[in-house]
């Protein structure tokens, strides 16, 4: 096999190429196999023009250039990297984690280039630099807020076309077609009653609630279809077994290879447009990449399926999917620039940006002045307000009150972790079972059951919006608040009945609904829970003050009583809960306080807020410690590296060491064959993605570097495509036994210097001439020397070092990987993100 393949490339040098100055004779393979320097390696292959798979992809994709985000070379500046002894990088593969520290080091050679520019052309580009993070944000905010308008009124009409239609414009929904007529009859407005001419009570009510079912299941379906045929099937590993997934042991790390039974690769449906899509955007800015989530298709399906899917009268909200859409705009945006298109660290300083902006635009409450033009020139919630739930309470509360609003926080925090709790296992049996075959079946059923179990309710079948404002809202005598205020004592009863059987089925519902193959979130549906739990206690406490004003300690509310009539406000109440089952439901404090104030425009009672927000935490951490968000997590086998959570470690750093990890040793021969073998080897062990080999010398003893299994994977991959499309291609065998190199002798250009003791062999296109050819091979690296890819200076740890340290290099660098090292400098071995995070979740789990 030597022999044919020293007379192909014999063949190749006599007819198609010319030699740079006497070719050395190609070596045999008897002495390729006696090889162990590979500082001198004997042959190189450079690439020719019209094989260069960057070339041919350029071409290929030069008029989509605005919207495709993987043009060209990931790390486009090669020498300034080179000189960083960071190596170069291709795209990240969905699925993988970014290298946090390679892309600040890219990012300071980036602007240390900029600044050395002179003159005017330097100060030029400067300014366009500094400008593009001004675009960034003024593009995102502009579209975000334009999206969320049309959002708006267009799911309002829609679920209003539930109980009728206007009749002198049937682009109004119900409100702006009776506008100016509130508390009289409308005529304009036709009710599918009137619109069937039914005559008793009861045929009313039945055919109206024939039509609320038959456009709640059309509308589900119109938005599970997108959702369903949007989705992506991807290839995933299935978990590994525990004794390699979490380290109970010490001595799990030294188990051979050989026994451990390798994860099987499955096929699963990635639905990225289901949900609220905040978990994924979580883990997307910690640095995970998910391919396709931020991608046009999925902005324009998150879009407009939520507006079907929030019409319908499913039990979900629009403020998560708010989030990921905001996002999903950030992204396609930054594909116009290269700072952050080819920088994954400064794009999720955009996204992070557009994430804040879809949580301000969700409830029209803009945070840190991100969406000014929203403010300054769209009125986008009808209202000429720019607050969701705006409210006016201007009574100071009663010392009494406070103990009611702790109940609120108690009760409601509660609530809220139980309805996240129960989400969370519902959620496991839909992915275990066959309920997770039929999504769309799920979806028609879940609406099914909301339609019968919330019509006959007037307060469950209201909209998410109009329910929340009405719970939070003052009486008034012009206002009954849709029925939720008691003209008198008597009527607080029912009031009652009413609020606690839709407290039930509200929390039933969104235990079912959130995570369902449609658009949806679980912010407002676990604000409701709240809310209602908050009216039912203020509802308590007015009955108490009306019915014993002369007992204590509710003679303190005479005054009230004889100035205002009243003494307790039971929408006081709905806002301090809603607040605190928000907490129990996502385990956030300051922001959601912060959030409330900006949702209701009050700050009368701020120290309610903050006190229920603080025993609602207290009550769920009781309970379990984390949110709906992380759990979200956890179900998706997400690698996500928590920094808040404290741990009491029980291994030491070798205990998580893996010591039969593959390594490239670059003392020996190593071909194509023996590489691609050792990639399947770290995908049999599940980190195809983000894995990788340390690169030893001195027969296995020192490290000298760590290669990425998916630059190993780029690099293999184009050598091959280049002998594929060769005048002359080889043959797979001797594809695979072509050697390939590591190390780097020249720090500066990273060539390899041909000298009369370093023969190199290298294939140059044929008939340049001789100055050519010796411009273009300084220039050009030889596709088998992958040492261009290789991190010249990896991050180790030594033996002795504490967990908490090992800890800080995952958590504040965002390390993928840290090799292990011995006092002398001696590789030990490699612990890599993955087995941290199992090791982590094995701790939770004993505790």
């Amino acid at each position: 096999m030597a022999t044919e393949r020293s007379s192909l490339l014999e063949r190749r040098r006599q007819s198609n190429y010319n030699s740079l100055q006497d070719f050395p004779a190609l070596p045999s393979g008897d002495d390729i196999q006696a090889i162990h320097n590979t500082s001198a390696p004997p042959t190189f292959v450079s690439p020719g023009y019209p094989s260069t798979p960057s070339l041919r992809d350029d071409r290929h994709h030069s008029r989509f250039k605005l919207f495709n985000k993987r043009l060209g070379s990931y790390d486009e500046d090669r020498q300034g990297l080179l000189k960083e002894n960071t190596g170069l990088r291709v795209w990240y593969e969905s699925y993988s984690t970014i290298d946090w520290i390679h892309e600040i080091i890219k990012e300071g050679v980036r602007v240390r280039k900029l600044r050395e520019a002179p003159g005017w052309r330097g100060r030029w580009d400067k300014a366009k630099d500094a400008s593009q993070a001004w675009i960034l944000v003024i593009l995102t905010g502009a579209t975000v807020a334009f999206i969320a308008w049309f959002i708006d009124v267009v799911q309002e009409w829609m679920s209003d076309l539930k109980q009728g239609y206007c009749t002198t414009n049937w682009r109004y929904n119900s409100k702006f077609c009776c506008w100016g007529k509130e508390g009289a009859s409308c005529p304009d407005w036709r009710t599918w009653p009137e619109v069937f001419n039914t005559q008793s009570e009861s045929s009313s009510y039945h055919s109206a609630m024939f039509m609320y079912t038959a456009i709640g299941l059309l509308l589900s379906l119109i938005a599970a279809l997108m959702v369903v045929f949007s989705a992506e099937k991807v290839v995933t590993r299935a978990p590994p077994p525990k004794a390699v997934s979490k380290p109970t042991t010490p001595t799990f790390a030294n188990s051979k290879l050989e026994d451990i039974e390798p994860p099987k690769p499955q096929t699963k449906i990635a639905y990225y447009s289901a949900g609220s899509g905040i978990p994924e955007v979580k883990v997307i800015l910690a640095g995970f990449v998910i391919k396709g989530f931020l991608g046009i298709k999925t902005l324009f399906v998150k879009s407009v399926g939520m507006i079907f899917s929030t019409s319908s009268g499913l039990n979900c909200g629009k403020e998560g999917p708010f989030v990921h859409f905001a996002c999903s705009v950030a992204n396609i945006f930054c594909r116009m620039f290269d700072k952050y298109n080819k920088n994954e660290s400064k794009r999720r300083e955009v996204l992070s940006a557009s994430a804040a902006a879809g949580v301000a635009v969700a409830f029209g409450a803009p945070i840190g002045g991100v969406l000014f033009s929203l403010e300054e020139i769209m009125d986008p919630f009808g209202t000429g307000k720019i607050v969701l739930f705006q409210v006016s309470y201007d009574k100071e509360y009663h010392l009494f009150e406070l103990v009611p609003f702790l109940l609120c926080g108690a009760f409601a925090g509660f609530f809220g972790a139980f309805v996240s709790y129960f989400n969370i296992k519902y959620q496991h049996l839909r992915k275990n079972s066959f309920i997770g075959k039929y999504p769309i079946s799920e979806v028609l059923a879940i609406m099914l059951i909301t339609a019968i179990t919330s019509y006959w309710n007037p307060f469950a079948r209201m909209g998410l919006n109009e329910f929340v404002m009405n719970l939070f809202s003052e009486c008034s005598p012009n206002n009954d608040n849709g029925g939720l205020c008691a003209d008198d004592v008597s009527e607080i009863p029912r009031l009652l009945y009413l609020l606690l059987t839709t407290l039930v089925i509200k929390m039933c519902l969104t235990m079912v609904t959130f995570g369902c193959r449609v658009p949806g979130g679980i912010f407002l549906p676990g604000l409701i829970v709240g809310a209602v739990t908050g009216r039912i206690i203020g509802l308590v406490m007015q009955y108490l003050t009306v019915v014993y004003p002369n007992a204590w300690p509710f003679t303190a509310c005479a005054e009230d009583f004889a100035t205002r009539g009243e003494c307790v406000i039971p929408g006081v109440y709905a806002m301090v809960g809603a607040a605190a089952s928000l907490t129990g439901v996502t385990r956030t404090t300051v922001s959601l306080v912060v959030i409330m104030f900006e949702l209701t425009y009050s700050l009368t009672y701020a120290v309610p807020i903050m006190i229920a927000v603080m025993v609602a935490k207290w009550v769920a951490d009781a309970m379990f410690i984390e949110g709906i968000y992380d759990l979200l997590i956890d179900l998706q086998l997400y690698p996500y590296l928590d920094a808040r959570k404290e741990y009491v470690h029980t291994h030491t750093i070798q205990d998580l060491t893996e010591n039969n990890h593959a390594t490239i040793d670059i003392d020996q021969l190593n071909t194509v064959g023996k590489l691609y073998d050792k990639l399947e080897d770290i995908a049999s062990m599940g980190y195809s993605e983000d894995g990788g080999f340390p690169i030893l010398s001195n027969n296995g003893k020192y490290l000298e570097g760590y290669i990425a299994s998916t630059e190993l994977s780029h690099a293999l991959n184009q050598l091959c495509r280049y002998f594929d499309n060769s005048p002359y291609p080889m043959t797979e065998q001797e594809c695979r036994d072509v050697p390939c190199y590591f190390r780097r002798s020249d720090q500066d250009n990273g060539v390899v210097i041909d000298s009369a003791d370093n023969p190199v062999l290298c294939l140059l296109p044929s008939n340049p001439s001789i100055q050519t050819i010796d411009s273009e091979r300084q220039e050009r690296q030889p596709l088998n020397d992958f040492s261009i890819y290789v991190d010249q200076a990896p991050l180790t740890i030594n033996l002795n070092a504490s967990m908490e340290l090992l800890m800080e290099m995952f958590v504040k660098l965002g390390a993928r990987y840290v090799c292990l090292t011995n006092s002398s400098g001696k590789y030990l071995g490699v612990i890599h993100k993955r087995t941290l995070l199992a090791y982590l979740k094995q701790l939770e789990e004993d505790e």
